[in-house]
């Protein structure tokens, strides 16, 4: 009964919690598209504990941080399917997708972020990116499957077949449940 009662109490916190996360979430993205460097930092939790994963490995530190950042800013910037969950009071991790397009090149991926209230108010203490990598070759397989003549798929199935035939004659006590 006391942890529900101890629930009940802290839910308001929580909704006020994520409120403010996407409110940081949101100015954060804002900025970005606005190239305004100062905003863009003040969004940051402004310590050595600054998280920041990627591609490139795991870093520490909000000095090395404000260093790059602004040198180079996005044409085009968006964050979509945004997902915040309270961790406990003052602490909310969210995940969403983004796409950006530097000139004629575009990335898109899963970006995550763990917002943690502070006494200057909500920051970002962690922060990470994960690209989707497109697989040309797999994109051209699937496109000559599509393309390929009945007879490919009639052979293909055949050898498929094949290569069921032979486990059923391999495993006799799968065969009566395999037909």
């Amino acid at each position: 009964m006391r942890i529900i009662c101890l629930l009940l109490l802290a839910l308001p916190a929580l909704a006020d919690d994520l409120s403010d996360a996407r409110a940081v979430f949101e100015g954060n993205l804002a900025a970005i598209r606005e190239h305004n460097r100062d905003k863009y930092l003040s969004y940051y939790l402004h310590s050595d504990l600054l998280v920041r994963g990627g591609p490139t490995g795991f870093t520490t530190g909000y000095d090395d941080f404000a260093k790059g950042a602004g040198a180079q800013w996005p044409d085009l910037i968006e964050g979509s399917d945004i997902h915040l969950t309270p961790l406990q009071p003052g602490w909310v991790y969210g995940t969403y997708r983004y796409r950006v397009r530097y000139g004629a090149e575009e990335h898109s991926g899963i970006s995550e972020r763990l917002f943690v209230k502070t006494p200057d108010g909500w920051k970002i203490a962690v922060t990470g990116a994960e690209r989707h990598h497109r697989h040309p070759r797999r994109q051209d397989r699937l496109r000559r499957r599509v393309q390929s003549p009945r007879g490919d798929r009639r052979r293909r199935r055949e050898r498929d077949v094949g290569h069921a035939g032979a486990h059923r004659r391999a495993c006799p006590l799968l065969a009566d449940r395999m037909g």
